[in-house]
């Protein structure tokens, strides 16, 4: 005979059945017992798997879809701004001083790369 479940109980006057855990193998109260929900795609949807009230979780929303809005409408004739007026043509040290390798040559002539 085997030992009576811990998460079982027994009512004689209101008998009712006992459940087995999909998700641990535990027998407890059926009538106690829950669907457990989770997030697919845009929505909330029943996994199929029968557990006990303390093993539900709450569904994670991470394992739904992120619904991206549509990029904005782009602008006629756009004009892109001209960066490189604002570059400087030399690098400088923090002394204000041009940065020059051992030979006394300019180290990097420009940063505007092309």
């Amino acid at each position: 005979m085997r030992k009576h479940p811990r998460r079982a109980r027994v009512d004689p006057s209101h008998p009712c059945a006992w459940g087995t855990s999909d998700s641990n193998g535990m027998i407890g109260q059926h009538n106690k017992m829950r669907w457990k929900h989770d997030w697919r795609g845009n929505k909330i949807i029943n996994l199929r798997v029968l557990v006990h009230e303390d093993e539900l979780d709450k569904p994670q929303r991470q394992l739904g879809n992120l619904v991206l809005p549509a990029d904005p409408p782009p602008i006629r004739y756009a004009r892109p701004e001209n960066y490189t007026i604002d570059e400087t043509t030399q690098r400088m040290t923090s002394t204000g001083k041009m940065r020059l390798t051992m030979d006394g040559k300019v180290r990097i002539q420009s940063n505007v790369q092309n």
